[in-house]
């Protein structure tokens, strides 16, 4: 957080009101709340959705979805995130630890000469697999492009933090609708729908 920040009644309004939502929905993922909220209105359970970044979201899309699976880069957040999937009794989730090949810094690329072992998890699936997709761990612009042929049409595919430099949706064709756009003091979230 940057100092000249806190001198911005907006921004400390939205921290504070940031961190009340927090406080009342411990449960739910990491995402900007209309976007949550847009969530609850059009997944169904009868999806399979693939998330890259695990956590909070893993339980709460699972609880919505037929099968999620779900990639983590981090070992100690791996197990943790284990733990979690274990203790609340869900049998959906295929969870796995899929390591950087690069250093953090470099996992924002929009493209390399080999695709990554991580963004390339999902590649091991067929075409039009999956009904879901949500791009919020590392690699963020090769693992959309990665998704792109393994949503069904009509699939919804959530990029978080699109408000970055590094323009994670950069992969996304331009004739994908854009269904819903929200943010936060914290991220922006964005979600389009396969034609």
């Amino acid at each position: 957080m940057k100092l000249r920040n806190l001198l911005r009644p907006f921004y400390v309004a939205g921290r504070i009101q940031n961190w009340l939502y927090e406080r009342r929905h411990p449960d739910h993922p990491w995402l900007a709340p209309k976007a949550i909220t847009w969530l609850e209105q059009n997944l169904r359970p009868d999806m399979r959705g693939f998330e890259w970044g695990s956590g909070r979201s893993t339980l709460w899309l699972a609880r919505r979805l037929a099968s999620l699976t779900s990639i983590e880069s981090d070992a100690s957040w791996f197990a943790q995130v284990t733990r979690m999937v274990q203790v609340s009794g869900l049998t959906n989730v295929d969870l796995r630890h899929i390591p950087l090949n690069h250093p953090e810094p470099e996992t924002y690329a929009f493209d390399y000469p080999q695709l990554p072992t991580n963004p390339s998890a999902i590649l091991a699936y067929d075409d039009s697999h999956f009904d879901f997709v949500v791009v919020d761990g590392w690699y963020r612009p090769v693992c959309a492009r990665a998704a792109l042929c393994k949503l069904k049409p009509g699939g919804i595919l959530l990029i978080d933090n699109t408000d970055w430099n590094d323009a994670p949706q950069v992969h996304v064709p331009k004739d994908w609708p854009r269904v819903h756009r929200s943010r936060n003091v914290l991220t922006e979230t964005s979600i389009w729908r396969k034609p």
